[in-house]
């Protein structure tokens, strides 16, 4: 790696560790002009946490995928992970942030990155892990729809967009695997 790409790869690095950052800060500015944002230490902890692991998984995508749509599976997947696990503790995905369903929605991050490391990342396996994650979005609207909370308004629409995320991430896999067969 020449020393120039090796500074834009540090400059990209900064701008996104620092842009993490500035996400963090925004609540705590916001807090000294409204009382409608009141975050506790541990809301602040919650959310450093996550976006330090949103960033340490951006990092694990540009460093260790083979080729440009592996890059762009992991990086989806953890999007989509990161966004799953900040809404459903901000208000939750169906219905209020307490519903018990909504710990599907933790228990499928949580089952994905453990199948994503066993399966080392590589985009055969991850191009249907991330498929099933997709369908899975689903599959807990329908659960809540009809089983656990009957008469309840499902957000179809919200579970249209992580399902997206989670395909457009198996789209990404699926190529890149392609790109390994080749």
């Amino acid at each position: 790696m020449t020393r120039s790409s090796t500074q834009r790869i540090n400059g990209w690095r900064i701008a996104g560790w620092g842009a993490l950052l500035a996400l963090l800060a925004l609540p705590a500015i916001a807090m000294q002009f409204t009382p409608d944002v009141d975050w506790t230490g541990s809301d602040f902890l919650f959310a450093a946490i996550l976006l330090g692991l949103l960033g340490a998984g951006i990092e694990l995508a540009v460093r260790s995928a083979r080729n440009t749509p592996q890059r762009l599976g992991i990086a989806l997947a953890v999007l989509g992970g990161f966004l799953t696990l900040w809404s459903n503790a901000a208000v939750g995905i169906i219905g209020s942030e307490s519903e018990p369903t909504n710990l599907l929605f933790f228990a499928m991050v949580v089952l994905a990155v453990v199948a994503s490391l066993a399966l080392r990342l590589q985009p055969a396996g991850m191009r249907w892990l991330m498929a099933a994650l997709s369908a899975g979005q689903f599959v807990v609207g329908i659960v809540a729809g009809l089983w656990t909370m009957p008469g309840h308004a499902v957000e179809w629409g919200v579970l249209a967009f992580f399902a997206l995320i989670w395909g457009a991430s198996a789209g990404a896999f699926h190529r890149a695997r392609r790109l390994v067969d080749n």
